[in-house]
Order: structure tokens, then C-alpha cells, then sequence
């Protein structure tokens, strides 16, 4: 039985796909390999799952080309199934079954029909949205599986596959690769964390403006765990600048998977603030759950469906407008003047994060797919013979 991860466009350490997926079926089955583009971003241990990767430009004609190189290079590659993570992706493995007959499981990420909504103008952006749902119905409809990173978007892709071929699997941590989070002081000062890439539509001027706002009556910190780039860079550095908030918002600059969780540790409170559409209305960030894990609650956008599940079960976070510093900035006040009702919030936090919230909750799911769609195929194999 060989596996094979085809990917387009992430990393070959990327964290959902090789950390997690990729590990956890290298240890059940012997042959996993990783198809992926940027051979500069290898792991340093690959623990059991071979790694191909291929070089890819950037823009339209970049994601084409890749379609190619991943159709001939995973033709090679002989897999008896095939795992894909982003629509080319999706449309090279359903070449390759064609050819030669291997099983697809479509791993979506996101709710991609939502993403092309919002490339471009309005009108063009729609039009490519509906062509994209004409496309990937077809497409999954030669599936053999699919997983989800959030319920809304695993419903989605039961419309067509049927839910008994579909599972959900939350970007949830590995506590072994990101470490468990010492116990931190709170005093005087509070400190506010974003994990990860920080742009204008995941919410950078609603957090900038909320800080300084909350900055007048707090003291505060706000760490952005990962980097803020090009014209956001240039807008955040020019903010901060003109506010004197060079001490308050920092940045620690993009690290390795593994060197995060260290960074994450001493916050007190996560923010999450993405400007609303509909793939962030689906979503359930990665961000959210790393949060958890460092018993860290969060301010999070009213919108979404993840986040007002989360706030109505497990009691780990507090809803705002993320189109509104004030709102933002409100929350924020209230958590840190509201010292007791925030620590009890973030031991819900870790609670769940270790009773839900952790890829070895997900693990289980991953093989019981798998083990589904490969039961399926021995069957017809059987009936055949």
C-alpha cells in the first residue's frame, strides 16, 4: 500500500499535511510519500514519510504548471491512493485515477468556492466562484473520500461524496512538536498574541487600532507570533511609528513549527480578527486551537460558525466585531479588568484543548477514512473475482 500526499502549493513542512497527516500514517503504513512544491523547506527529521518535491512559479501560470508536474510526477510515484490538498491538486490525482485506476481522498482546506469569491472584482470574482462549484462537484464526484478543517466545510463536501465518505479533522496541535506550555505569571502586564501570518484581511488594522486603543488605560503587549509582510509591513511599521508604539506591538519574525509554541507560552490572551467572507465565516484556524493548548482564551469574530460554537460549549472565548476596534478593543478591556472571569476561561481553555482539541483526538478519524475507503476498494476487488 502506497499513500501519496500531492500538494500544490504548501510547504513539504507544512504543519496540517506532513506533522500531522503524513506522521501519523507513516506509522501505519509502511510507503507515505509527500509530493510538494519549495524544496528549500524540507523537515529536518521526516519521520518515515518519503519526501519529492519540484520546483513551481508563482501566478496563474505557476498553479498550471504545477497541475503538470504533479499529474507526471505522481504518475511516477505509483500510489495506490492518492491524498490531495488544494483544487489543482484535486484535478491532478482525479488524472491519475483515470489512468491508472488509484483511489482520491480531497482533503479541503478551505471552502475554496468561498476564497474565488473574493479574488478581484465582485462580479469577477462570483462569476469564478461558480464556475469553480460546477468544476470541483465533478471532480468530487470521482472521489473515494474527503476530509474537512471545519464541520461547515466537511457538510459541504458530503453534499456530493455523502457523509459516511466524509470526516472532519480540526487543525489541531501536536503537543510532542509544539511542546506543552510552561506555567506563566500574569502581573502588570498583559500580553495579547496573533499566531502567524498577520495581513489586512486576517484582520491587521482592526488589531493594530484595538491595541493602541486598549494600550491608553492597560499595560500591554501585543506579540505577533509569525510576521507581517510587504504593504502590510509598510502600514503596521508606519503605525506604530506615528502611535509611539514601538515597545507595545512587536513582532518575532516567521519560526520554525516547532520553535512556536515557546513563543505562544507567556500570552495571556490570543486575538483572531478576520475580515469577514465566506470562507471565513466556515473556517476553523489552526490559530484558535494552538490558543488552547497554552490555556490562552481569545477574542474572536462574531461571524463565525466555529468560534460561536466554541464560545456556546466550551466557554474559551469572547465574540466581537472584527470590522470595529472599538468592539475589539472593548472586549480586550474586559478581559483584562475581569482578571478571575478570564483566568477561569483559560482553564476551560486548556481543558478542552486536552479533552478536544488535539491531534490525537483527530488521529482516530484520519484511520477510520482511510480505513473506509481502502475497505471499500478490497470489497469490490472481492465482488469482481
Amino acid at each position: 500500500m502506497r499513500i501519496c500526499h500531492l500538494s500544490s502549493g504548501h510547504r513539504p513542512d507544512d504543519d496540517r499535511i506532513f506533522f500531522k497527516e503524513a506522521c501519523s500514517l507513516a506509522k501505519r503504513y509502511p510507503d507515505v510519500e509527500l509530493l510538494s512544491p519549495h524544496p528549500e523547506h524540507l523537515p529536518a527529521d521526516p519521520d518515515g514519510v518519503r519526501i519529492i518535491t519540484f520546483e513551481r512559479t508563482k501566478g496563474l501560470l505557476g498553479r498550471m504548471g504545477a497541475v503538470r508536474q504533479l499529474y507526471r510526477k505522481g504518475l511516477e510515484r505509483g500510489a495506490d491512493l492518492y491524498h490531495c490538498h488544494e483544487p489543482e491538486s484535486l484535478l491532478a490525482a482525479v488524472l491519475i485515477k483515470r489512468k491508472r485506476g488509484a483511489l482520491v481522498i480531497f482533503d479541503s482546506h478551505e471552502l475554496w468556492e468561498g476564497v474565488l469569491s473574493e479574488r478581484g472584482p465582485r462580479l469577477v470574482g462570483a462569476a469564478a466562484a461558480r464556475v469553480y462549484r460546477v468544476v470541483e462537484k465533478a471532480l468530487l464526484k470521482r472521489c473515494d473520500g474527503g476530509f474537512a478543517a471545519s464541520q461547515p466545510i466537511a457538510d459541504h463536501l458530503a453534499e456530493t461524496l455523502g457523509s459516511n465518505r466524509v470526516d472532519t479533522l480540526l487543525n489541531v496541535p501536536v503537543p510532542g512538536v509544539f511542546g506543552e506550555g510552561a506555567a506563566r505569571a500574569w502581573g502588570e502586564e498583559t500580553v495579547l498574541c496573533h499566531d502567524g501570518y498577520l495581513t489586512f484581511d486576517r484582520g491587521l488594522r482592526t488589531m493594530a487600532e484595538a491595541v493602541r486603543r486598549t494600550a491608553e488605560k492597560h499595560r500591554v503587549v501585543f506579540k505577533i507570533v509569525g510576521d507581517v509582510f510587504d504593504e502590510e509591513r509598510a502600514w503596521l511599521d508606519r503605525f506604530v511609528a506615528e502611535h509611539k508604539l514601538g515597545g507595545t506591538i512587536v513582532r518575532t519574525g516567521w519560526l520554525p513549527y516547532t520553535e512556536v509554541g515557546r513563543a505562544m507560552a507567556p500570552c495571556h490572551i490570543g486575538l483572531v480578527a478576520f475580515r469577514r467572507c465566506p470562507n471565513h465565516v466556515v473556517a476553523a484556524p489552526n490559530k484558535v486551537f494552538n490558543y488552547l493548548m497554552y490555556g490562552m482564551p481569545f477574542v474572536g469574530p462574531d461571524f463565525n460558525l466555529t468560534m460561536q460554537a466554541m464560545a456556546a460549549e466550551d466557554g474559551v472565548c469572547t465574540l466581537a466585531d472584527p470590522a470595529s476596534p472599538e468592539s475589539y478593543a472593548g472586549a480586550l478591556c474586559r478581559m483584562i479588568e475581569d482578571r478571575a472571569g478570564t483566568e477561569a476561561m483559560a482553564a476551560r481553555a486548556l481543558k478542552a484543548s486536552k479533552e478536544k482539541y488535539r491531534w490525537e483526538h483527530m488521529e482516530p478519524r484520519l484511520f477510520r477514512l482511510y480505513e473506509r475507503v481502502l475497505g471499500a476498494r478490497r470489497e469490490g476487488a472481492g465482488r469482481r473475482t
